[in-house]
């Protein structure tokens, strides 16, 4: 019995170590604040699976992009690379919260492809423009 505890226990870690190698986070922490890069790594992983389940996209780690966390900033922002898709998350100091709710955000944005987005843009500005109201430079050039 206890051998399979043992077995079980270390198929257990096998398992979970794969799965927080899966996502590789980059943490910049000048101030050396305290926190643990396995628990940041799971996170963002169990982040995009969940926005991949919800969204029916088929393989989380097309969410998985690059991800830069930057501890120790002042003010608590997250930013998109849209040329790479590659995202940055700035926090004071080390928050499940925060982060997750910027890495939720920063997956998000890649559900939909570049072709997707722009077409979304191309619908949403075309439909705008036969409601828009007249500008007061385009009144004036009409005269």
């Amino acid at each position: 019995m206890a051998s399979i505890i043992r077995a079980s226990v270390l198929l257990l870690a096998f398992l979970g170590s794969a799965w927080v190698l899966a996502a590789q986070v980059r943490i910049e922490n000048p101030k050396k604040l305290p926190v643990k890069d396995g628990e940041v790594n799971l996170l963002y992983t169990m982040v995009c699976e969940q926005v991949a389940q919800d969204f029916h996209v088929r393989n989380y780690k097309n969410l998985e992009v690059p991800l830069t966390l930057v501890l120790g900033e002042e003010a608590e922002s997250y930013v998109i690379d849209h040329l790479t898709g590659a995202g940055t998350i700035y926090l004071r100091q080390w928050d499940e919260t925060p982060f997750a709710s910027a890495a939720v955000m920063i997956a998000f944005h890649h559900v939909l492809t570049n072709g997707q987005f722009q077409a979304e843009v191309k619908k949403v500005l075309t439909r705008f423009s036969k409601i828009a109201p007249e500008t007061l430079t385009a009144a004036r050039n009409r005269r």
